[in-house]
């Protein structure tokens, strides 16, 4: 049995700093077996849900600052997952698509990200589970960078 970390029940930042890492530990570890790291199933999602979208949209939808969606691009570029073609009406700029590999990959990442959740949240109630989800949305809104801010939490002028 692992050993309990010294928490305080009243030590929400801990504890949802311990609570994070363990469940960011097994994400990373099913997204692995998929050739996928930890995050890239946001910039997933958004091609699946809108393909040619540009690095820069991608940044936008995932709230993450350009230089970090770059990275993630060229990871999954690497890993076959995307590609990368010219914008048709501006050559700087390029679009980004899944390839078939990053198309047959998505549903399986979904249906193990599923399942994964359905045993984070088995030992809850129905109406618990809608009631944390309830909570963690306010929570996450309210986490959210001030205007002003980058996508990162850092002043942007």
């Amino acid at each position: 049995m692992a050993a309990q970390p010294a928490v305080s029940l009243g030590d929400f930042s801990t504890l949802f700093a311990l609570a994070g890492r363990s469940t960011r530990l097994r994400s990373e570890r099913l997204l692995n077996d998929f050739g996928l790291h930890v995050g890239q199933q946001f910039f997933m999602r958004c091609l699946w849900e809108q393909d040619g979208s540009t690095v820069g949209e991608l940044a936008r939808r995932v709230r993450v600052e350009a230089p970090t969606a770059t990275q993630a691009v060229k990871r999954m570029e690497a890993a076959g997952m995307v590609r990368r073609t010219p914008d048709e009406q501006d050559a700087r700029r390029s679009r980004v698509w899944l390839t078939p590999l990053g198309r047959h990959t998505w549903p399986l990442v979904t249906a193990a990200l599923a399942e994964l959740e359905r045993d984070l949240l088995a030992p809850f109630t129905q109406e618990e589970r809608e009631q944390f989800m309830s909570l963690l949305l306010r929570l996450y809104e309210t986490s959210l960078p001030a205007e002003g801010d980058g996508a990162d939490g850092s002043r942007t002028g």
